[in-house]
């Protein structure tokens, strides 16, 4: 069981789950689980259990991508509205 938890933290990390940014952490949640999950429907179709079995996989695996989307729009926004200032006029 160890070496499955070292390849969850390694995704995780991989992911940007370790940056001390708290973006690219909120970031990294969203994207490790939407690969996971992936991960576990694609394995089910490739060892034959029926995808419309896995409706519930298909359904997190979108959630999870609209969840991604959302974080990453939120980040994205809060940095264009909190950037840095060049500390004199520039006209």
């Amino acid at each position: 069981m160890t070496t499955f938890d070292q390849e969850l933290t390694g995704r995780y990390v991989a992911a940007g789950g370790d940056r001390p940014d708290l973006d690219a952490r909120r970031v990294a949640r969203p994207v490790f689980v939407r690969d996971t999950i992936r991960t576990l429907y694609n394995a089910d179709k490739k060892f034959g259990i029926d995808p419309a079995d896995n409706g519930s996989l298909a359904e997190l695996v979108d959630a999870a991508e609209e969840h991604l989307e959302h974080i990453a729009n939120d980040v994205s926004q809060r940095s264009v509205m909190a950037s840095p200032t060049t500390g004199g006029d520039t006209t």
